[in-house]
C-alpha cells in the first residue's frame, strides 16, 4: 500500500483507535536506530537515545497525532466526594386547579414539552360555573398527569412539570472533609465518564441528622444526558499548585519500565525519559527530562510507542 492510498483510507474510513494502530504499523513508518552498533548497549533502566520513528505531517494528521508545548501549569489537589443529581426546587411544579370544578379539556400528555404560559387544561369552576384556563408557569416537560376531561379537579395536582435543563449535584461531605470545603470552590463533577466543571453554590446540613453536610453544585444539562437520580462523583479543588512544567497525563507512556513522553522534531518522534512529580489525574508535573517549549505528543501517543516497539523487536531478530 503506498502513502497516498493509505492516506485516502484514513480520511474516508470512520476508524477506531485499534484500526489506526494496525494501519499505522502496516504502513511501515520509517524507523531509525542512530546509535552505533559498536557502542555499548543502553542499560535496561531507560530506552536507547537513538530510538525514534519518522512520520510525515500528512500521515500524522491522518491518524490524529496531536502535539502541545511543555510549559507551566497548575496541579490541583482534589477531595473526592459522591452524590446524586436532583431537579432544583424552582424547576419542579405540582400544578393544581385554582378552584374546584369540572375538567372540561386536557390539551397535553405525559412527555410533552410546554412553554411558559402555554394552555394545559380548561376547568369549569363549581362556584361560578365559569370556565378558567390552567397554564404552565414555567418552560417544562409534563412528567405526570392526574386528570382527564369529565373528572373533578380538587386539591390534588393535575400535572407535575419539570425542567431539567439545569440540575443540582448534591454531594455528601463527611466530617473529615468539611474543614477544606467552602462555597465558591471549583468542582469537577464526573458523570458517565464525562467531566462537568462548576462551583459549590451552597452547603447545608443533611436532613434527618445524617452525619454529613450537602454541597450543592449547579450543572447545565446542555445535551440532556443527565437525569435526576443519576449517581455522580465530585473532585473538589482543595488546593491549586503552580509548577514550572506540566504535561497532559494521556501523553505519558512507559517503555522498558521508564516513563517517557514523545518529542516531535520535524518528522521525527523521539521517546524522552522523564521524572514525574505531582499529578491530579489530568496533568502531571515534570521534574526533569523536558524543557519549556518542547513539542510533545498528546493525542494518540500510544501509536508512536507501538510503532517504535514493533520496529525495535524487528531489529532484535
Amino acid at each position: 500500500m503506498n502513502i497516498s492510498t493509505f492516506y485516502r483510507l484514513c480520511t474516508l474510513l470512520p476508524m477506531r483507535p485499534y484500526l489506526l494502530s494496525i494501519l499505522l504499523m502496516a504502513q511501515g513508518i520509517a524507523y531509525a536506530q542512530e546509535a552505533d552498533h559498536h557502542h555499548d548497549e543502553p542499560t535496561p533502566a531507560e530506552p536507547s537515545s537513538g530510538l525514534h520513528t519518522e512520520i510525515s505531517l500528512e500521515m500524522a494528521k491522518a491518524v490524529n497525532i496531536q502535539t502541545d508545548e511543555a510549559g507551566p501549569g497548575t496541579i490541583e489537589r482534589h477531595i473526592l466526594v459522591y452524590g446524586r443529581l436532583h431537579t432544583p426546587p424552582s424547576n419542579s411544579v405540582h400544578l393544581k386547579a385554582r378552584f374546584p370544578g369540572l375538567i372540561k379539556e386536557v390539551l397535553v400528555d405525559v412527555g410533552d414539552s410546554v412553554d411558559k404560559g402555554e394552555l394545559l387544561a380548561t376547568i369549569e369552576s363549581d362556584a361560578s360555573l365559569q370556565d378558567y384556563q390552567l397554564r404552565s408557569p414555567i418552560d417544562a416537560v409534563i412528567q405526570d398527569r392526574f386528570g382527564n376531561a369529565g373528572e373533578i379537579a380538587g386539591d390534588s395536582p393535575i400535572f407535575v412539570l419539570v425542567n431539567n435543563e439545569q440540575l443540582w449535584a448534591e454531594l455528601k461531605v463527611f466530617p473529615g472533609q468539611r474543614f477544606e470545603i467552602e462555597v465558591g470552590q471549583d468542582v469537577h463533577i464526573i458523570h458517565n465518564e464525562h467531566s462537568h466543571n462548576s462551583k459549590i453554590s451552597s452547603i447545608t446540613p443533611a436532613s434527618n441528622t445524617q452525619p454529613y453536610v450537602v454541597a450543592r453544585v449547579a450543572l447545565e444539562n446542555t445535551y440532556g444526558d443527565m437525569a435526576p437520580g443519576d449517581m455522580v462523583s465530585g473532585q473538589i479543588d482543595a488546593e491549586k499548585i503552580d509548577v514550572p512544567i506540566t504535561v497532559e497525563n494521556r501523553a505519558i507512556q512507559n517503555m522498558d519500565t521508564v516513563d517517557v513522553v514523545f518529542i516531535r522534531e520535524g518528522n521525527r518522534y523521539i521517546p524522552r525519559p522523564v521524572e514525574l512529580g505531582r499529578t491530579d489525574g489530568n496533568r502531571t508535573e515534570v521534574l526533569s527530562g523536558l524543557q519549556l517549549g518542547d513539542n510533545y505528543v498528546v493525542e494518540n501517543s500510544y501509536l508512536i510507542k507501538a510503532d517504535i516497539e514493533k520496529s525495535e523487536a524487528g531489529h532484535e531478530h
